[in-house]
C-alpha cells in the first residue's frame, strides 16, 4: 500500500464508537440537573438531554438516544469525558467517606471507649450529642425499635467530620 493513502476507518470501528458515543449520552441524561450543566454542552445537546429525560416510551428512547449520539460525535468530546471522570471521582470519595463514618457510628456504638478517640480527633461543640445518641442507638437495638438515632448519629458524625475537612 502507499504511505500517501490517508488511514481508512472501518465501517464497524465506526460502529463502535457510534455506540459508545450513544452510551455516553444515555449515561449522561441520567444523571441529575446539576451533574449536566458542568458539561456546558450547546443548546441543541442539552434540549436533546432534556427531551430524552422526558420520554417514556422504549423505541422514542433509542431514536432519542440515536439522535443525542449524532449530536455528540459533531463537537469534541475531550472535555466531557474529563468532566465525567470528576463526577466519577467524586462520587468514589463520597462512597469512602461514607464508609468511614458508618465505620466510626459502629465503633462507637459497640466500645465505649472510642468516645473518647473520636472527640480527640474531631472536638466538636456537639458531644453531647454524640454521646445522648450512642445511647439512644444502643437502646434502640436492645428494644429491637426502628434504628431513629442510629441515623442521626451517622449524620451527627458526617457533619462532625465534614467541618473539619
Amino acid at each position: 500500500m502507499d504511505s500517501l493513502e490517508p488511514n481508512i476507518i472501518s465501517k464497524t470501528e465506526l460502529k463502535k464508537d457510534s455506540k459508545k458515543i450513544q452510551a455516553l449520552g444515555r449515561y449522561i441524561s441520567e444523571m441529575g440537573a446539576d451533574e449536566i450543566k458542568r458539561f456546558n454542552f450547546p443548546q441543541n445537546i442539552q434540549q436533546a438531554i432534556n427531551d430524552l429525560k422526558a420520554i417514556k416510551s422504549n423505541s422514542a428512547k433509542k431514536r432519542q438516544v440515536q439522535y443525542l449520539g449524532k449530536l455528540l460525535r459533531a463537537i469534541d468530546l475531550t472535555e466531557a469525558y474529563i468532566v465525567m471522570e470528576q463526577l466519577r471521582t467524586n462520587s468514589q470519595k463520597g462512597i469512602q467517606l461514607d464508609h468511614y463514618i458508618e465505620k466510626w457510628r459502629d465503633k462507637l456504638i459497640s466500645d465505649k471507649e472510642a468516645i473518647t478517640e473520636f472527640i480527640s480527633m474531631y472536638s466538636s461543640s456537639e458531644n453531647q450529642t454524640v454521646r445522648q445518641l450512642i445511647q439512644n442507638s444502643i437502646k434502640e437495638k436492645a428494644l429491637n425499635k426502628p434504628p431513629k438515632s442510629y441515623r442521626q448519629l451517622f449524620q451527627v458524625i458526617k457533619a462532625i467530620v465534614n467541618k473539619l475537612q
